[in-house]
């Protein structure tokens, strides 16, 4: 099965992100009341871009990604940071070759929006951080840094060592320029 990445770029394709998260808003593990997982959502379509993974098949969602440049606390103002606000692949459709190729997309939609980024930021529940073996990975990342702030865990890994990570799996996931 082939996917299609691509950026949010039309008004159907924002409304497509949207109803896609919100469908499965509850499996974000997001431990905040509606409005603000809604805030989190929505943030990457004025603050940054969202991206979304489709299957080539049937052109159906099966996932979705955005971020925003800066953190809300600095203004949007410390644009050297990235901060990815939400990531989700349906259950079904998680493997790591899928994950590969949408985070080497993501990587490529946040450099060509700013060049000055210099850390990707992501927040998890504290329980969620330890049990996931993709942390763990990350964090053995040169530079990589991560700290607990009421109950959630932010994760920093320097944007250079992420791309250098994603470089090894490149040639083995390499297809047609805008496809997972």
């Amino acid at each position: 099965m082939f996917f299609l990445c691509r950026p949010c770029t039309t008004e159907l394709d924002y409304e497509g992100y949207v109803k896609f998260l919100l469908r499965h808003h509850n499996d974000l593990n997001l431990p905040y009341a509606f409005a603000v997982k809604l805030s989190f959502i929505s943030s990457p379509l004025i603050f940054g871009k969202a991206l979304l993974i489709l299957s080539e098949e049937d052109y159906d969602v099966v996932g979705a990604a955005g971020f925003v440049y800066g953190t809300g606390p600095n203004g949007y103002e410390d644009r050297h940071i990235c901060q990815v606000e939400v990531a989700y692949l349906r259950p079904e459709y998680r493997r790591t070759s899928l994950f590969m190729q949408g985070l080497m997309n993501l990587l490529g939609e946040i450099k060509a929006g700013s060049r000055e980024v210099e850390i990707i930021q992501f927040w998890v529940t504290e329980g969620q951080s330890e049990e996931e073996g993709l942390f763990s990975k990350l964090n053995g990342l040169p530079g990589s840094k991560r700290f607990l702030v009421n109950g959630l865990m932010c994760h920093q890994v320097l944007f250079h060592e992420l791309e250098d990570y994603c470089r090894r799996f490149k040639n083995r996931f390499q297809r047609i320029e805008g496809t997972c």
